[in-house]
């Protein structure tokens, strides 16, 4: 059985709206509120859902790019919210991230071979003759040979680029990889080969993804476990099988029609969600997605609905299944 490698407990992340000479707090952007999961060792755990839904925040929590307003992040039994320098720089080689444009995450003065040596001289010990076959190495472990070593970004294709920025997080060997986005800003030929060497690099390193995406065919493709989340909650969680194959939350569903059977091939019946998702300054009392939902009840508009296990593992936070 697999063990956790990190725990995110009751997270959240609020932002203060000011106004005024004084920056008087009025209010507050809800982008996360209250998710708790966990990713184990050698999982690819997705998170789903809409645009402002929440994913990238949670994800720059967890990366410490933004400092969560409550909650824990557990990894190698610590908290890593109030961890010492010693710990936070532990998690900072073990945690690595991959952005949805690479040439915005690669400094257009620094080539190939600084850009993959940096990280390395950092947190390794390594002689400088040592160096240069150490960053040959990772390049040609995510299939670029030693002729693009002293290239610039601006000399890259997207795919290419791409490909240095994934070396560049695994060159220190961490444990968990975030990806944010990391095809969407390319061709879909590309895609394929992205996510085809991603799936390679796990097995070959026994690395840990946390995937951010709104591509559900990408999910489905990589996935172990999916967490669809709306409004900065979560909505469902599941293995990827029994997620694309037992959708049991509206929005999930809603989601899922807008791709092909993975079986059959053929495309769902499509669901059309009425109206605009609401402000996370503002959101509904109750469900988070009762204002959308076509199966909405009055306890929705009420109450925040509780954490139903339909069977192992596969979770859904919806008063359709509480027993009555």
């Amino acid at each position: 059985m697999k063990k956790d490698l990190m725990t995110i407990e009751n997270l959240k992340k609020y932002f203060p709206i000011k106004t005024g000479l004084f920056g008087k707090i009025v209010g507050y952007v809800k982008a996360v509120d209250d998710v708790s999961f966990s990713i184990k060792d050698g999982e690819v755990v997705s998170l789903v859902g809409e645009s402002g839904s929440g994913k990238t925040t949670i994800a720059k929590c967890l990366l410490l790019l933004e400092k969560p307003t409550h909650g824990k992040i557990i990894f190698n039994g610590y908290n890593v919210v109030d961890a010492d320098n010693k710990r936070l720089r532990n998690y900072r080689r073990n945690v690595q991230a991959v952005f949805q444009n690479p040439f915005l995450s690669l400094d257009p003065r620094m080539n190939v071979y600084d850009i993959i040596s940096e990280p390395v001289k950092t947190h390794i010990k390594i002689s400088r003759a040592e160096l240069y076959n150490y960053v040959s190495k990772i390049l040609e472990m995510v299939g670029l040979d030693e002729s693009f070593l002293y290239k610039f970004p601006h000399e890259l294709s997207g795919g290419q680029a791409q490909r240095v920025a994934i070396a560049r997080a695994i060159s220190i060997n961490p444990k968990l990889v975030i990806f944010d986005e990391p095809t969407s800003a390319l061709d879909v030929s590309i895609q394929a080969q992205i996510l085809n060497l991603l799936i390679e690099l796990k097995d070959k390193m026994n690395l840990s993804y946390l995937l951010i995406t709104h591509d559900l065919s990408i999910v489905r493709y990589i996935s172990d476990v999916i967490i669809v989340v709306y409004l900065g909650k979560i909505m469902e969680s599941g293995l990827s099988e029994d997620v694309f194959n037992e959708p049991l939350h509206p929005y999930t569903q809603t989601l899922l029609s807008s791709i092909p059977d993975p079986f059959t091939r053929k495309l769902r019946e499509r669901i059309i969600l009425r109206g605009e998702p609401p402000s996370p300054i503002n959101p509904p009392s109750g469900c988070r997605f009762h204002t959308r939902c076509p199966f909405v009840m009055d306890i929705c508009r009420e109450m925040a609905p509780p954490e139903i296990t339909h069977k192992q593992d596969h979770k859904v936070f919806c008063w359709l299944y509480v027993k009555k």
